[in-house]
């Protein structure tokens, strides 16, 4: 069978897989299940992907990062306002995340009983260890509530992945939520 062709099955196979990982969860989702979606003989998914969890391993490759290498690259102290605030390298994990909002929603929501399932209080967490880095410019500061600021905004940007009306709307209510957060703890 041609590269092209054996490439084609590969990618109607994540496709289905990820559609099915978003409606159902990982748990939920069958291999029988993708395998009727991608249109494809159930066996036929195991010449591509060893197991369920190989093929969510793959729906999941562009949206796996290193939270704490994202947010502490660059400069360490930030300045402007809104998406300004945030280094290169944070815009361009975010921009990443909305691309791939229906990866990173089944990474944060849907992975139950996977190697996953912690990763978003691991996000709120290194959240919170960036925004503890700046505590000296925060009026009054109380751990407990940057830990309230780092889970509601990843709960906030959940819900804009979960809304999503287009790019442009999404870095717009992007904007305000960092603007918000920032604004609203003193930095």
């Amino acid at each position: 069978m041609p590269q092209v062709l054996k490439d084609e099955i590969r990618e109607k196979i994540r496709k289905a897989a990820e559609e099915e990982f978003y409606e159902k969860g990982f748990s939920k989702a069958t291999m029988r299940k993708i395998a009727e979606k991608a249109s494809i003989p159930a066996g036929l998914i195991y010449s591509y992907y060893s197991s369920k969890d190989a093929l969510l391993q793959a729906v999941l490759q562009p949206v796996i990062y290193d939270w704490k290498k994202v947010l502490t690259s660059g400069n360490q102290y930030h300045e402007g306002g809104g998406a300004d605030w945030l280094s290169r390298e944070e815009r361009n994990c975010l921009q990443t995340l909305l691309h791939d909002r229906q990866a990173f929603i089944i990474m944060m929501d849907k992975c139950r009983n996977t190697k996953y399932e912690e990763e978003k209080e691991r996000l709120i967490e290194e959240i919170e260890n960036h925004l503890n880095l700046h505590k000296e410019q925060i009026s009054d500061y109380d751990p407990v509530y940057i830990h309230i600021i780092a889970s509601n905004f990843v709960d906030g940007l959940l819900q804009i992945m979960y809304h999503y009306k287009g790019e442009e709307w999404a870095m717009k209510l992007l904007n305000k939520l960092i603007t918000a957060y920032l604004q609203g703890i003193g930095i």
